[in-house]
């Protein structure tokens, strides 16, 4: 199993993205490249195409649609272009499962599928696909598949791609993670306990113990640059074999606070860094 990966530089930034269909211009692909979770891209039925091109090569190693409303039967096909006008891919992962795990639940009241109202409460999917050789291309062709969703079509808040950092040692054992949840309860002058509910959100702690001089500068570069404004892509169990653990561990995130770096060992740097999905 690969070692944590970090996409912290989102190519589709500055990609022309287009979608083969969108249920409206509320619904418009252009909301895949915002933070904001209540702005989705919906496809008009249960396949889709999204394509993306660049005016320079951007090297792609990972394709993530954070807080999308995928099932696990869906399947994502991602090809890569070196140029905008070939006609043969320079990588074609070929169909695989986009968010193997859990079939997403029910709202206790109702029966409908939980889609972007669940987005701010812990609900929803990632969908993911890792290129097995990362590669430098102008053009992305994401196929989307989940022909079962009982909803009708695909919806997602946000695209993630580009290259990603993986250290040469992984996290250290343990690696906490914790669900964030902003309900306050309040004590009635009755003697009731009663919750004012509020959004919940992952929170990923790691321990990076044993780094290399190059992974600190690459560490580094990533810290210095995103600080705690920019949103990353984080994955602590990529591609693992335990489906359930890979969707829980992997966030699209931005540091909860500063880190720090120290030098525990001659040539040999740690740090502890704490993720917050956004």
């Amino acid at each position: 199993m690969p070692n944590l990966r970090i996409i912290s530089d989102n190519a589709i930034d500055r990609a022309t993205l287009t979608a083969s269909s969108q249920a409206s211009a509320d619904m418009a692909v252009s909301n895949l490249r915002t933070d904001i979770k209540t702005h989705v891209w919906r496809s008009t039925g249960a396949t889709a195409t999204l394509t993306a091109t660049w005016s320079a090569l951007e090297t792609i190693g990972g394709v993530v649609l954070p807080f999308c409303n995928l099932t696990p039967l869906a399947t994502i096909r991602v090809r890569g272009y070196s140029a905008v006008g070939d006609a043969v891919p320079l990588f074609d992962t070929g169909a695989v499962d986009a968010c193997p795990g859990p079939v997403l639940g029910l709202w206790g009241w109702g029966a409908a599928p939980l889609g972007s109202n669940a987005f701010a409460y812990g609900g929803g999917t990632y969908g993911r696909v890792w290129v097995p050789v990362p590669g430098a291309v102008r053009k992305l062709v994401i196929d989307i598949s989940d022909p079962t969703n009982s909803a009708g079509y695909i919806e997602a808040a946000r695209l993630v791609c580009g290259a990603y950092w993986e250290p040469q040692y992984n996290a250290s054992y343990g690696a906490p993670l914790t669900m964030a949840d902003g309900t306050t309860l309040v004590e009635t002058a009755a003697g009731d306990l009663m919750p004012d509910i509020g959004t919940r959100r992952r929170v990923q702690s790691i321990d990076l113990s044993l780094m290399p001089a190059h992974d600190r500068a690459a560490l580094w570069d990533i810290v210095n640059r995103n600080g705690l404004a920019k949103p990353m892509l984080f994955s602590l169990y990529p591609n693992g074999a335990d489906a359930r653990l890979e969707q829980a561990h992997q966030l699209y995130c931005r540091l909860d606070e500063p880190a720090t770096v120290s030098t525990p060992h001659f040539q040999h740097y740690a740090t502890t860094i704490k993720f917050k999905e956004i």
